[in-house]
């Protein structure tokens, strides 16, 4: 069995996407307000980095709310 290791780049560049939807934006806004680019803009991340982690913010909902 092949154990294979996170960068932890890419566990570092999750986490600030799902601190900046739940701690800052979602703070401030209804989920249906909400913009991938406002949560990209609180997470100094692209667009293109949000969506090689999550299809788009339901996913993000998802993985804050199963803490995945």
């Amino acid at each position: 069995m092949e154990i294979t290791k996170v960068d932890p780049r890419v566990l570092r560049t999750r986490r600030l996407l799902i601190a900046s939807f739940f701690i800052s934006v979602a703070k401030v806004k209804e989920f249906k307000d909400i913009t991938i680019k406002e949560i990209t803009d609180e997470a100094t991340v692209n667009r293109a980095t949000f969506y090689a982690h999550f299809i788009d913010k339901y996913d993000l909902l998802d993985a804050v709310i199963s803490k995945k």
